[in-house]
């Protein structure tokens, strides 16, 4: 990093400090926290020209100072720390090595965007292509044990998505593999947006080769719906409200019903390369004040691609974010280089 000016110097130890703890952070705290060689009086100069100019802000509860989000916005474009995601991307480099051949590349995202919620404490959302015109191409059914197993379904573009089933009581796994074939037979070349009527066609030829065929369509019914209709995907929904930042109730509750509403984010659908980052009401959404943003787009396969997204509070570490998810982007991107090769 290039030499930075003391006053923005001081704004960097701001942020990381409030990102760190949460509290409003005084001039005392900086001096003693990261034994500055300045006097007292010449932080608190500097921590007053950034106050007028609107970099940092005054709690009403606190003497102490939070960045604002004129702040935040500086911290990341010239100021945030550079590889602060070493342990995340570790652990996303050494799963993709060891599941590469054995996983599809949708599992692999999944189980990527877990590891980034676990150590960020913070939410990631998968956003996939809408697939309302996309095709089926194939269905394949795997049993996991006597109660449940996996519905896979692959589209005309190459777009694979799985569904977990739980195998109808009284109903035998060959008679789910029957209706497998019957469905391949019959649904292989329509719409998503259309399996909803092709299925219930189905129906007939169904209660003619399966005793229990009721239930069996019901399980496979509500199985394509999900897969049709639910491109989203969220990893540590729990984490928000584990934030300090959410410890008012209204607040949480407020958290809660944003992560339900999908149409918010499916908006935040990237259409730009790169690291995306929004910062409360850069959000434009009246309910996203107090969280952030931090989005890239992900390459599903050479013909598709979705957005991954990190949600939080506006106090965030996001130097260790944005390093995740460049990281992330990057290795899928290779791997389903090297998969569709």
């Amino acid at each position: 990093m290039e030499q930075v000016p003391r006053k923005f110097l001081i704004l960097k130890l701001i942020v990381e400090e409030f990102i760190k703890t949460a509290h409003p952070v005084g001039s005392n705290t900086l001096i003693e926290q990261y034994q500055l060689d300045y006097s007292s009086a010449t932080v608190r100069n500097e921590m007053f020209s950034l106050e007028e100019e609107g970099y940092i802000e005054k709690p009403h509860t606190s003497a102490g100072r939070v960045p604002s989000i004129k702040g935040y916005r500086y911290y990341i474009e010239h100021l945030r720390s550079d590889d602060r995601a070493k342990s995340i991307k570790s652990k996303i480099k050494n799963f993709i090595e060891d599941h590469a051949t054995t996983m599809h590349t949708d599992q692999i995202i999944d189980e990527c965007c877990q590891i980034i919620s676990d150590m960020t404490n913070l939410v990631s959302v998968v956003m996939g292509p809408d697939g309302s015109q996309e095709k089926i191409a194939k269905v394949e059914l795997i049993r996991l044990n006597s109660s449940t197993a996996i519905v896979i379904f692959v589209t005309d573009s190459g777009y694979v998505e799985h569904k977990t089933i739980n195998i109808p009581s009284g109903s035998k796994i060959e008679e789910l593999e029957d209706c497998v074939k019957i469905i391949n037979k019959r649904i292989i070349g329509i719409t998503l947006n259309d399996t909803d009527v092709a299925l219930k066609s189905i129906q007939l030829v169904l209660s003619e080769h399966i005793k229990n065929y009721q239930a069996v369509y019901n399980a496979f019914a509500h199985a394509f719906l999900k897969f049709a209709s639910e491109r989203i995907s969220y990893y540590g929904k729990n984490n928000l409200l584990s934030q300090k930042d959410f410890a008012d109730i209204q607040k949480m509750k407020k958290v809660a019903k944003i992560l339900e509403d999908t149409n918010i984010w499916k908006s935040f659908d990237n259409e730009y390369e790169g690291i995306n980052v929004s910062i409360g009401n850069e959000n434009h959404v009246t309910d996203l004040e107090d969280i952030s943003i931090v989005s890239t787009k992900l390459k599903l396969s050479n013909s598709n691609s979705g957005t991954i997204a990190v949600i939080g509070p506006t106090r965030m570490d996001y130097s260790q974010v944005m390093d995740a998810l460049e990281f992330l982007s990057n290795s899928i991107d290779e791997l389903v280089n090297k998969k569709e090769k």
